[in-house]
């Protein structure tokens, strides 16, 4: 009796032990199949993501230049004169501007489009560029546009492209990619130091068209409108927005104010690196290196800015502010930020002289105010002398002069009100 009941007992123990294991065996098969869905759905993932970027276009140089002549063979608008076809927007910057900005504006024509290269370098915000371009440069100018957007993401984030070019360029021709054009990242052949804007041009080089194409695109309430082969000083965007946070600039109660922001311009010698702050700028201006913007040319252009006031101050300040007050006197033609309801530029100066003084005497009888600003500077990539200008100079400041003696009499009827005129 207590054989068959041990005996038993035996048995059933077997028994739970041989459930047990069937029971662990089961959930090992389990989990085991567990990590074979797991592997699978990974190689599964791996490959479906594989195939999408595989897919997915790579943008290149020459995928970039075929959709560029893509929009400008959408169409463009006439100017307000009928000689010339503008496109904007011809390639819009990725990243989106708000309102409470600074843009930085400039125009050139191909011999000048790699130098937004080292704008954009520097700016590090948004920039619209308007780019001018008779019919044998058309290929040239989407193709070094094109590699400034393939090969620099900080031109593809920042900066917007706009074209300019004589009414019959024709824009339907193919191919219109230039001969031997090199898709490779490395710096442009087209930058020639004494080669200026308008000097190879066939027909006048519209330099206010093209500055008012590049301002009537910015979505910022300011702008400041700079040559192509200058450099603003180190952080110069990111001081300003500090400064006109602080002086409540973008207000709505401030939106009228009629202030522009001098910025002072120098020339720095050829092959001399641009200095990015107030101090480094004067410790070189001693040793000869920079000096004041057209003190050779046409001093008397500049000088109202006050060079020697400002360049008095060192600083160790790394904040941006007014520091005088300048009275317009003529032939000032100083670089400055304004709001972009700023008075546009006179689009009948073509070519050399007259374009941007036109402007600065509407500001001063519309009534604005001249605040230079310390801390805060443009520098010319080389000196400018009588040598470095193309040989049809004299004439087109002669034709310029005339048509601004037109100018100024049509203020009196735009501003009857102002008592303020340009002599």
């Amino acid at each position: 009796m207590h054989v068959s009941s041990a005996w038993s007992r035996t048995i059933l123990g077997l028994i739970v032990i041989i459930a047990g294991l069937q029971v662990l065996h089961l959930i090992m098969l389990s989990r085991l199949e567990g990590h074979q869905q797991q592997e699978v759905e990974i190689v599964n993932n791996v490959q479906s993501y594989q195939a999408e970027f595989e897919e997915r276009p790579v943008i290149t140089v020459e995928s970039e230049f075929s959709d560029l002549l893509r929009m400008l063979q959408r169409g463009g608008v006439l100017d307000t004169s009928g000689q010339y076809r503008v496109v904007p927007a011809l390639a819009a910057a990725n990243g989106h501007a708000t309102a409470l900005d600074l843009t930085l504006v400039t125009q050139c024509s191909v011999q000048h489009l790699s130098k937004v290269a080292r704008l954009a370098e520097r700016w590090q915000g948004p920039l619209s560029v308007a780019v001018f371009a008779e019919e044998q440069d058309l290929g040239r100018v989407l193709w070094g546009i094109a590699r400034l957007r393939v090969c620099l993401p900080a031109i593809r984030q920042h900066v917007a492209f706009h074209l300019v070019s004589p009414l019959g360029a024709a824009v339907h021709r193919a191919p219109i990619l230039p001969p031997g054009a090199d898709a490779g990242c490395h710096p442009d052949d087209t930058d020639h130091q004494q080669d200026k804007n308008y000097a190879r041009s066939r027909v006048p080089y519209p330099v206010n068209l093209a500055r008012n194409v590049a301002r009537r695109a910015v979505q910022t309430e300011f702008v400041f409108v700079v040559d192509v082969d200058m450099l603003p000083s180190a952080k110069l965007r990111e001081m300003f927005l500090a400064f006109a946070a602080h002086a409540k600039l973008f207000d709505k109660s401030q939106r009228d104010d009629k202030t522009v922001y001098v910025v002072p311009a120098f020339e720095a010698k050829e092959g001399t690196e641009a200095p990015s702050t107030k101090n480094q700028l004067l410790q070189m201006a001693k040793e000869g290196f920079i000096r004041p913007f057209y003190f050779e040319l046409c001093w008397k252009c500049q000088m109202h800015t006050d060079y020697e006031a400002w360049q008095k101050e060192s600083t160790k300040q790394h904040h941006l502010a007014p520091f005088f007050e300048v009275l317009w006197k003529d032939p000032w033609e100083p670089f400055f930020i304004s709001r972009n309801s700023a008075p546009l530029y006179d689009e009948r100066f073509k070519q050399y002289g007259f374009n941007r003084i036109s402007q600065v005497c509407e500001l001063h009888v519309a009534g604005f105010k001249f605040s230079v600003l310390d801390n805060a500077f443009l520098v010319h990539d080389g000196f400018k002398t009588a040598a470095t200008f193309h040989n049809t100079k004299e004439t087109e400041q002669e034709l310029n002069r005339i048509l601004f003696r037109q100018f100024k009499s049509e203020l009196k009827d735009r501003y009857p009100e102002s008592s303020r005129r340009c002599y």
